[in-house]
C-alpha cells in the first residue's frame, strides 16, 4: 500500500497537474520589481541631494574666488553669478536653480581688503520627473567669506 502512494505521487508529480508548480519564479520577479524600483529611486534621489551639496559648495567657493580677484570696478553681480553657474553646471544643476548672493563690509565691495561674503543656493528637485512637476526636496545652501580685490 505503501509503495501505492509514493508511485501516486510520483506521476502527480511528473504529470504536471500541480497547481502551483513554477509560480515561484514568477512571484520572485514580481516581487522584486516591486520592491526595487523604489529602493533605486530612493537611491537616486539622495545621490542627487548629494551633488546638490557638492554644487552649492564649488559655486559658493569659485565665486568667492572670483570676488577676490576681480578688481572692484569689474565685480559685478551678473559675473558672479556665471561664474558660480559654471561650477554648478559641472555637478548637473541649472544655472536657473542657483541664487547667488554677494554682500561686503563696505557696502560696495570698492575698497582693497574690505571682507565680502558669498552666498549660494542650490534647489534640488525630484529626479526623472515631467517638466510641469515641480516638487522641490531640498534648498541647500553655502556661505564663503574672502577679502575682495585683495589682489587688485
Amino acid at each position: 500500500m505503501r509503495s501505492t502512494w509514493i508511485r501516486e505521487v510520483l506521476a502527480r508529480r511528473g504529470s504536471g497537474d500541480d497547481p502551483d508548480r513554477g509560480s515561484a519564479i514568477v512571484e520572485f520577479i514580481g516581487l522584486g520589481l516591486l520592491l526595487l524600483v523604489p529602493v533605486m529611486y530612493l537611491v537616486v534621489t539622495v545621490a542627487r541631494v548629494q551633488a546638490g551639496s557638492l554644487a552649492v559648495v564649488a559655486a559658493a567657493d569659485q565665486a568667492a574666488q572670483a570676488v577676490s580677484v576681480l578688481e572692484a570696478k569689474d565685480l559685478n553681480r551678473v559675473r558672479v553669478h556665471d561664474v558660480a553657474a559654471v561650477a554648478a553646471q559641472d555637478h548637473g544643476f541649472d544655472p536657473r536653480d542657483l541664487a547667488v548672493t554677494v554682500s561686503c563690509s563696505d557696502g560696495t565691495c570698492e575698497t582693497p581688503g574690505s571682507v565680502a561674503r558669498v552666498h549660494a543656493t542650490v534647489t534640488v528637485e525630484l529626479p526623472m520627473m515631467p517638466g510641469f512637476v515641480t516638487a522641490r526636496i531640498a534648498t541647500l545652501s553655502s556661505d564663503v567669506t574672502v577679502i575682495a580685490g585683495r589682489y587688485s
